[in-house]
């Protein structure tokens, strides 16, 4: 086995065997194995034993895999801990998902700090097999049946380090032998008997029921899996292209928007997949998302609908917003890199001429100019507003509208207009709206920035002085 799993993590985990790992360890055989095989072939192992508060006894099993690591000569060993029960209750998500992300968030953690170039996890061969037919009763499409992956980003956790899993080709019947051979005391969790979990069900349950079928049903799937994930390697830069091609902006984790025209322009099958690969980009590790909120998602688009939310699954919704729909995580809020935004509950404020910082992202600045400096450009830039400062009074305060505040655009002879409305008009997405900044002297408008100014304080042939102000990025 020593040989084989030298191999895998050369070939198909494309590790170097002097480079330093964190490698998960709850106990169990398969984790054990892993740090064994590490250990033997000297490579510098960080073990990460993560305590999911979730049986009394987990106490001591920290403590036994202390003392494995220890007696095996791994670099160095770190424990974590986090209530389970408690973040699962939060999320509202089952222990199973809670438990994974808790876990995985300290090891990549423990990565980083301890810069390795990997994180490994004892996944093994039946582990793929149990996955695939998880992935399978849920409905989780051509994606799901591909199961796991040898090595793969999870970019919800990292974006350089590389989850890892060198027993994905080992059976779990090879696992006990090992350790009988090495004289390796496992750790028994009760939990992995447990029907409670499904993966368990599984495990216990419907496998030995497809092995009357077919004694070498595990097998065949485990196949499968890696015919199925070779030929989506095919497939995914095309999908990958295509993604890129509609996409308009997009922010890591948070969401991405794109052109309705656009996305309703793709054929039914590519919308599809179009639609997973984006939902990847926001949560690499969800797995609740099933053939049918897909496809619901992509009859809303190629609907005539306009507004709304709909809910996927998973916490990722899409937002339709006239000529626009994001797909995003239903916590992120929406800025774009072409339009302005501000929290909601902030003012900042300009005493006089000088600069303000703005959020994370823009800088409000204001100058006084004579009428002869005013560039043959100034109206270029819609990020800048040319006005008379006679009529301007300072302080100058953005912040966020409020409903009911009105103006009169540029141009506008008589009345006015509810910001709310001049904001659709302009087709503002509405998602962005309500963080759109403006700029007000006392409870007057003076600039909706990218926008319009308003019209009182517009230049005029008598102007003799000029208030300059310019929003920019940071």
């Amino acid at each position: 086995m020593l040989e084989k799993f030298k191999e895998t993590l050369l070939d198909r985990c494309k590790i170097l065997l002097d480079e330093p790992i964190v490698v998960g360890v709850s106990g169990g055989a398969d984790s054990l194995t892993l740090l064994h095989l590490f250990c033997r072939l000297r490579i510098p192992v960080w073990v990460v034993y993560f305590d999911h508060q979730l049986r009394p006894e987990s106490k001591q099993e920290l403590i036994v895999v202390r003392q494995m690591a220890e007696a095996w000569g791994a670099k160095g060993f770190i424990s974590g801990q986090e209530d389970v029960h408690r973040l699962a209750k939060a999320a509202h998500c089952s222990i199973e998902a809670a438990a994974r992300q808790a876990r995985y968030r300290f090891l990549f953690k423990t990565a980083e700090e301890k810069q390795a170039k990997a994180v490994a996890v004892g996944h093994t061969a039946d582990d793929q097999v149990e996955t695939v037919l998880l992935h399978l009763i849920r409905g989780s499409g051509v994606d799901g049946l591909r199961g796991m992956d040898f090595r793969t980003t999870l970019q919800e956790y990292s974006t350089s380090i590389p989850l890892i899993r060198p027993l994905l080709n080992i059976w779990r019947r090879e696992i006990e032998q090992y350790c009988r051979q090495h004289d390796i005391q496992p750790l028994e969790d009760a939990s992995n008997q447990s029907l409670e979990f499904t993966r368990n069900r599984i495990r216990h349950e419907l496998i030995p029921v497809l092995q009357e079928y077919n004694p070498q049903i595990k097998a065949r799937i485990w196949t499968m899996s890696r015919v199925v994930n070779d030929h989506l390697r095919v497939v995914k830069p095309i999908v990958e292209n295509t993604l890129n091609e509609v996409c308009v902006e997009r922010r890591q984790g948070q969401w991405l928007s794109f052109s309705a025209g656009k996305l309703k322009q793709l054929p039914e099958e590519m919308l599809s997949l179009v639609l997973r690969e984006a939902i990847a980009e926001i949560k690499p590790a969800c797995e609740n998302i099933d053939w049918q909120s897909l496809n619901l998602a992509v009859n809303e688009i190629r609907s005539d609908r306009r507004t709304g939310t709909v809910q996927i699954g998973d916490g990722v919704e899409l937002v339709f917003a006239q000529e626009w729909i994001y797909l995003k995580d239903e916590t992120a809020a929406i800025t774009t890199m072409e339009l302005p935004s501000i929290p909601p509950d902030r003012e900042y404020v300009l005493a006089g001429a000088g600069e303000v910082k703005v959020g994370d992202e823009w800088l409000l600045q204001a100058e006084l100019l004579l009428p002869n400096a005013l560039p043959p450009t100034w109206k270029d830039n819609p990020f800048e507003a040319w006005l008379d400062a006679d009529k301007v009074q300072f302080p100058l305060v953005m912040r966020t509208w409020k409903p009911g505040d009105r103006f009169r655009p540029l141009g506008m002879n008589k009345g006015s207009v509810k910001i709310a409305d001049f904001l659709s008009e302009r087709k503002v997405p509405r998602p962005q709206r309500l963080n759109y900044p403006v700029v007000f002297c006392g409870d007057k408008v003076v600039w909706l920035p990218g926008l319009q100014i308003a019209d009182e304080f517009r230049l005029l042939q008598n102007t003799r002085r000029i208030l300059h102000l310019k929003l920019s990025r940071v």
